[in-house]
């Protein structure tokens, strides 16, 4: 019953993924998988060439699968270039779309499957993203289910975030998760700029996004601005907290931050971090 009440709750997480690209576009696995108990006699035949897959169908191979193709597999990266493997990984980390990533370790997490979840962590790299879909990440998974949370966030070595409401809230983001398979955030001249306000509001300001953070249940139950700067600081962005501020940063107070940020760019956009524009 706990198995069945975990899936179900993985599965609304699976769908509540923000928007990005749910597998490898055009790539097409070898069809020899479809006939697997020919490949099997070719195989202990040694007379069989290396089969192509994508890195989606790779991480749903069963046990069994895995230990009969072992070594003798080419993977498909998201150009679909075919790469070789050694002891199951790829010579170099291969860069994947995030929900690719996701899903592949959430399944392997929901099965307690160790050995996949630690060739995701070691071997795949999420691709960069633009400030829109990066904003988007940053999305509680299952704030329902703390178990399921818990059970992530220890299985990728991360901390899961504590807020103090009517009781102890936990809750993580699909963004901690996306930093923590090497994520990067770009925008303009390489970095996005992200201020938060009072509402809870993160922002980009070299695209006039903002988000507000998604609740949490309790009353004055909040997710904490620093947690969120603190991560999208490990993507890459550069982050200014504006206070506590009610008003929309960037319809109002944020339009000084705008400016600046043009007389920033106006500058050449210089590497150093320009903090005294923000002051």
């Amino acid at each position: 019953m706990y198995f069945k009440a975990l899936f179900t709750a993985g599965v609304i997480s699976l769908f509540s993924l923000p928007t990005s690209a749910f597998a490898q576009v055009a790539c097409q696995d070898d069809e020899r998988l479809y006939s697997f108990a020919d490949y099997v006699d070719e195989r202990q035949a040694g007379t069989s060439e290396p089969l192509q897959l994508t890195v989606a169908t790779f991480l749903n191979l069963t046990p069994r699968a895995r230990d009969v193709i072992g070594d003798n597999l080419r993977l498909l990266d998201s150009e679909c270039r075919p790469l070789q493997v050694s002891q199951g990984e790829p010579p170099f980390r291969i860069e994947m779309p995030f929900s690719t990533l996701y899903m592949g370790f959430y399944d392997a997490v929901l099965r307690g499957d160790e050995r996949t979840q630690q060739i995701l962590l070691n071997s795949f790299r999420a691709e960069p993203v633009d400030p829109m879909e990066f904003i988007s990440y940053f999305t509680v998974i299952d704030s329902g289910n703390e178990e399921l949370m818990e059970r992530l966030a220890r299985s990728a070595g991360i901390n899961i975030h504590t807020a103090s409401c009517d009781a102890e809230t936990k809750y993580l983001h699909f963004a901690d998760l996306f930093v923590r398979f090497g994520g990067s955030v770009y925008g303009e001249h390489g970095k996005a700029w992200f201020v938060s306000g009072g509402r809870g509001l993160i922002s980009s300001v070299d695209t006039e996004l903002s988000q507000i953070f998604t609740p949490l249940e309790g009353s004055y139950c909040k997710v904490s601005k620093n947690s969120v700067l603190s991560v999208a600081e490990a993507a890459g962005a550069i982050t200014f907290n504006i206070g506590t501020h009610n008003e929309d940063i960037l319809s109002r107070r944020g339009s000084h931050f705008i400016q600046k940020h043009q007389e920033w760019l106006e500058l050449g956009a210089p590497d150093a971090v320009p903090a005294s524009l923000f002051d």
